[in-house]
């Protein structure tokens, strides 16, 4: 059998290249999940180049070569190697066979092509990934799975279930002795004396069967209401708890469908994690129950269910396959239509609704068809199962019958083995749908522990008593993958307790980063960010944002109240701190004039207001808490020149430490000291009148600004 690579699943659009690097590697023996390669490499939103696989490689001394190649001179490369494909995306090639080539696909998992097909989407270009002469393989570090350690945490409701499930099924080998006895002790004698006893132990038999059907259906849907919420708080207090990056690089239609996807699982675990160990252990019972009374007959109905669990197996690499596909075309389709719902402004503006619903409607097609795929397959299985369990009993009929005439056997024995039978099947088509269901329900697991295995921030590190401190930037620099460019480099900056910083640069500059940086969103590639001393690595990174006000170009607005949009739901946050903070960001005033003053709802991203009143309603948001530290990105770029100079004023009243970024020139004119970044460093610093007389970068721009804004007035 020959050596398979093993597939990893890409999570998002971009990390393809780092997904097939993690196959090859574990193909020669270095199992490495994607986690594990994203925190040593990073993730680039615009992906890696063959050049940045290489370098990857050489830190697993791997030996990488890249080669424009002809698929005829693909027999003397060393497989596995990875494939450029489709000209924006990386596969792994397996296998070539005379009419097929295998290859491995992060995005859709493993295809077998035939010539035209291959040429079709392989763009020309090769890279080879063999072991050095250090090359050490070493097995991936076995984690226990979330989901495992949550349901083993219900040992109470397990047991009450399984108990429940024992007794049920009792009842079910109660059965065919009865039916027996029934047979061969009153009805062929036509013994009358026993019917009264037979009503009385049926109905006994029932109340028995019922009282423990209800009490097993209780406890499934007490733990599925206990493993909803454990699963569903577990998976979103980690989600939150992750780093602002693993946001960037993910689309939220896709984090939305996974964590939907806690439904499914605990549908699944509930129902059928107890049904696996009752059916295996009544398998067994019945098994033997059959071989002691009727060898024969016994080898045959075992000998057909061994069929069915064959033919299982040999599927199930097959349903897995199918089954990732499925949710995979899914979670395209759901990102998809989430981010055109959010974008619907742009849509409409570009006229853009029936080449998005073209789109759609390809996405969703191919979902259909991967479920189509899938459903078939479930059927194809299920028939065989049921045809199995169909001819059972006719088989037992027609060989019981011979050995009823010879007299090996009696009628009530014959009855009776047959509804054993029956019996025994039915935890082998249960265990069946239950093996099937598991492994449908592994491309859900996988995506979820995909989220629970990331790494979260620093949440309980040091937390500063005095937050009037100097804060310190050393030679910082900043880039979002191991080996891209650097958006940032070499910034070193002090800013005093109490300063006004603002910063400034031409679009790119690295300026909002900047801001990230120091909001401990973004993790600085080098050097270091201190305050008071303490680098921020060693902070707690969430006491230290309740000390900072920040409004960035991201920042939304929430469904809800306004004075709920500015308090954040925090009860400490009075209703005369919230109209303080509205007075210093100007929007006192009219939000007293809508329709329920501050209990006016605010629309999904406060469509229902303008602009200019989103950008005032932010930074009320961001003074209420009385912050300590200030940062604010373009916070003021849509509001007039009047409302504009009203803010300044205010804020240049408040005893706090504010970082500035503007495109806008005029606005920071009165800024204690001016920093003005170009291309990543900082190009010049001081204030505006210091600046002005260099005539340097910030002359230029400040000079720029002002003509523009001088032949506006004129036109």
């Amino acid at each position: 059998m020959k050596k398979k690579v093993p597939y990893i699943e890409q999570m998002e659009h971009s990390e393809c290249g780092l997904a097939c690097l993690g196959m090859v590697l574990g193909y020669h023996g270095r199992r490495i999940g994607l986690p594990e390669l994203r925190d040593m490499f990073g993730t680039s939103p615009k992906g890696s180049s063959l050049m940045d696989l290489i370098k990857m490689g050489e830190k697993f001394q791997l030996d990488g070569k890249a080669y424009k190649a002809e698929v005829s001179h693909f027999g003397e490369l060393p497989l596995p190697a990875v494939l450029f494909w489709d000209h924006k995306h990386y596969v792994v090639l397996e296998h070539i066979g005379r009419r097929h080539f295998t290859i491995v696909d992060p995005s859709h998992g493993r295809r077998k092509l035939r010539y035209d097909e291959f040429i079709a989407h392989y763009s020309g270009i090769v890279l080879t990934l063999t072991p050095g002469s250090s090359f050490i393989p070493a097995r991936r570090e076995r984690k226990v799975n979330f989901l495992l350690s949550h349901v083993l945490k219900q040992k109470k409701l397990l047991s009450g279930i399984l108990l429940a499930g024992f007794f049920l099924q009792g009842v079910g080998l109660v059965v065919p002795q009865l039916t027996r006895w029934v047979v061969d002790r009153v009805l062929l004698p036509g013994n009358q004396g026993y019917i009264a006893i037979i009503g009385m132990s049926v109905l006994g038999l029932y109340l028995f069967h019922q009282a423990f059907s209800l009490l097993r259906g209780y406890l499934i849907a007490r733990l599925q209401t206990v493993l909803d919420m454990s699963l569903m708080s577990a998976f979103i207090a980690k989600l939150f708890s992750l780093p602002y990056m693993f946001f960037e690089s993910r689309t939220s239609g896709d984090l939305i469908f996974r964590a939907n996807s806690n439904v499914m699982i605990r549908q699944i675990l509930s129902s059928r994690v107890i049904s696996l160990v009752i059916d295996f252990l009544l398998i067994i019972g019945y098994a033997a129950m059959m071989l002691y009374m009727d060898r024969r007959m016994a080898l045959v109905v075992v000998g057909l269910s061994v069929v069915v669990l064959v033919v299982l197996l040999i599927s199930s690499r097959l349903v897995k396959r199918l089954s990732d596909r499925s949710v995979a075309s899914q979670s395209k389709t759901q990102s998809y239509l989430t981010e055109n719902i959010t974008g619907i402004t742009d849509i409409k503006v570009l006229g853009l609704e029936n080449k998005v619903f073209r789109q759609w409607k390809e996405l969703f097609q191919g979902q259909l068809h991967a479920a189509e795929k899938q459903s078939l397959l479930s059927a194809a299985l299920d028939s065989f199962s049921s045809g199995m369990y169909f001819i059972i009993p006719l088989l037992l009929l027609w060989l019981g019958s011979g050995m009823v005439v010879s007299g090996e056997l009696t009628v009530g024995q014959l009855m009776g083995f047959s509804a054993l039978a029956s019996q025994f099947m039915m935890p082998i088509i249960s265990l069946s749908l239950t093996y099937t269901q598991f492994l449908a329900l592994g491309a859900y697991v996988h995506r979820l522990q995909d989220v629970m295995d990331s790494k979260s921030e620093q949440l309980d590190g040091f937390r500063p008593h005095d937050m009037e401190c100097e804060l310190e930037l050393r030679d910082v620099s900043f880039k979002y993958d191991f080996f891209g460019d650097p958006v940032l480099s070499g910034i070193n900056l002090t800013i005093a307790p109490g300063e006004t910083v603002a910063i400034v640069g031409e679009s790119g500059s690295g300026k909002s980063t900047l801001a990230r940086l120091l909001l401990g969103l973004f993790t600085p590639s080098g050097g270091s960010i201190l305050f008071g001393g303490i680098p921020m690595d060693r902070v707690d990174l969430a006491y230290w944002r309740s000390h900072v006000g920040a409004v960035l170009q991201e920042t939304r607005m929430f469904h809800g109240s306004v004075m709920e949009n500015i308090q954040l739901l925090d009860d400490n946050v009075s209703m005369q701190e919230v109209v303080h903070a509205a007075a210093l960001a100007d929007i006192h005033d009219e939000i007293m004039q809508q329709p329920m003053g501050y209990f006016t709802m605010v629309s999904e991203a406060g469509s229902n207001f303008s602009g200019g009143q989103r950008q005032r309603l932010l930074l009320a948001r961001a003074l209420v808490s009385r912050p300590r530290i200030l940062i604010l990105d373009e916070a003021t770029s849509a509001l007039d020149n009047l409302s504009e100079a009203r803010i300044q004023a205010n804020l240049k009243a408040l005893h706090c430490t504010q970082i500035i970024i503007a495109h806008r020139l005029s606005t920071v004119v009165q800024a204690d000291r001016i920093v003005v970044l170009n291309k990543g460093t900082i190009h010049e610093y001081g204030s505006h009148h210091e600046l002005m007389s260099k005539r340097g970068l910030y002359y230029r721009l400040y000079t720029a600004e002002k003509e523009n804004r001088n032949e506006e007035v004129a036109i």
